[in-house]
């Protein structure tokens, strides 16, 4: 059966279709940065139309590209452009044809080519960068339960499978397990082998954008737990726990200073051909290798001139050997002269590299709205470096 080809318009976009006879237009900088055009900004924009009607939205606003085209629609058909009002700031912008974009970390994606399909393939890392997380558990809780084991070999397969074999005691195990991607923050990976021939261990993996929580049952073996990471400027804060039979056998908090300094490059805790994955020019303020295979670096960048103040946060999850790096964080910008501050942008990225000189980057789910539009769910594929 054929669906339907017609899609009900929001009243936003029927508000901004509805655009016509402009008596007015004004663009300006809502966080009080001089110009327009200046280095950082929100830019705003309000038209005044037909029968005493107006609109009023900000680059973070929903329907703000629809309605930025459909003011230059408009603006460049109509006839007596000269009788509509305006400053010379804007009158400069509508002729050039494009309201300026202001800096942020994400500027260089967005004239980027998007491309519709993907080139590297997100699920073939799967294995790769949780295989160290089931090797860290499973060596943990044979060790929580008095017995030692070595891994002896590990294998990664495709879409999220592997396989592991362990020496326990006098004999070998084969342990199999499987990662899930449930959505762009949560994980979930199954085991069996685990303790005993049919034993299972479900882990469950969630990242937030300063920290990693990682919770684990086993029916067959009576055990849960969970250990969290928590990444601050200057130190983490580990916390593990386990329980047998629902009583509590282990419990620990740990603190580990941030080591990273001034003084240190990024090349000294990055490889290579790692360092592309990871935000460009850009200095991390702290960072943490985890026991799993896994780096955390902490970007907390604050940029000022005389009348704005930015933060950026950013975290970036970078399992090197898998050549993926998962990149979270958000703006905000902040008006020194009225107090004013705005959260500009708030965003993921997932940077996969096939280690051959390009870097596929995928937008996933973020808050900001500029963001949402233009980039969100899009596929960039660049040479690392540029």
């Amino acid at each position: 059966m054929i669906k339907s080809v017609f899609r009900q318009m929001s009243p936003e976009e029927m508000h901004i279709e509805g655009i016509e006879d402009i008596k007015m237009i004004h663009i300006y900088d809502l966080t009080g940065a001089a110009r327009p055009d200046g280095k950082y900004g929100v830019t705003a924009v309000l038209v005044s139309y037909g029968d005493n009607k107006q609109l009023n939205y900000t680059e973070n606003d929903y329907c703000f590209s629809e309605f930025i085209n459909k003011i230059f629609e408009v603006y460049n058909t109509c006839e007596g452009k000269e009788l509509i009002t305006m400053d010379e700031t804007t009158r400069q912008i509508m002729e050039a044809g494009e309201v300026p974009r202001h800096e942020s970390i994400l500027s260089r994606y967005y004239e980027a080519e998007k491309l519709k399909e993907p080139v590297l393939v997100n699920a073939s890392t799967l294995s790769n960068r949780f295989c160290p997380l089931v090797e860290y558990l499973i060596a943990g809780l044979y060790k929580t339960m008095g017995t030692d084991v070595e891994i002896i070999d590990r294998k990664s397969g495709w879409r999220g499978s592997g396989r592991l074999i362990i020496h326990v005691g006098d004999s070998n195990r084969t342990v199999f397990f499987k990662v899930f991607e449930i959505n762009d923050s949560t994980f979930s990976i199954s085991l069996n082998g685990f303790l005993v021939d049919n034993g299972d261990l479900l882990i469950n993996v969630n990242l937030y954008e300063d920290a990693i929580s990682i919770m684990y049952k086993s029916e067959a073996s009576a055990i849960e737990g969970s250990c969290s990471f928590k990444f601050g400027k200057t130190d983490l804060r580990e916390i593990q726990q386990i329980k047998k039979d629902g009583e509590q056998i282990f419990y620990d908090v740990n603190s580990y200073e941030n080591t990273f300094t001034a003084e240190n490059e990024v090349e000294d805790v990055v490889s290579a051909t790692s360092k592309w994955l990871i935000p460009k020019d850009m200095k991390p303020w702290a960072v943490y290798r985890l026991p799993f295979g896994l780096t955390y670096l902490l970007y907390d960048i604050n940029d000022s001139s005389q009348e704005v103040e930015v933060e950026t946060f950013c975290g970036v999850f970078l399992w090197q050997e898998a050549s993926c790096a998962d990149i979270r964080g958000w703006s905000v910008i902040k008006s020194l002269q009225s107090g004013l501050a705005l959260k500009n942008e708030a965003f993921r990225i997932l940077n996969l590299s096939d280690n051959r000189g390009y870097i596929q980057s995928t937008f996933l789910s973020g808050t900001g709205s500029r963001y949402k539009e233009e980039l969100e769910g899009k596929i960039v594929f660049i040479r690392e470096g540029v």
